[in-house]
């Protein structure tokens, strides 16, 4: 089966076996672009917190 992605690169089929529909090429570039997305997504939720996720609008309105 071909990455649903690239349509160039052929998936294994470990990779297949545990779901996975693109390529490893592919999936590496997806998860970096979801690294960044998520350095965005971090502050400091409380006085002397350290940082954290926000995932939620009412987390964000409550900061600091």
């Amino acid at each position: 089966m071909d990455c649903t992605k690239c349509r160039i690169e052929e998936i294994e089929s470990a990779r297949l076996a545990l779901g996975y529909k693109i390529c490893l090429t592919c999936g590496e570039a997806a998860a970096r672009e979801e690294a960044n997305r998520r350095k965005g997504q971090t502050a400091i939720a409380y006085p002397k917190g350290g940082y954290q996720y926000i995932t939620d609008k009412l987390d964000l309105e409550n900061l600091g």
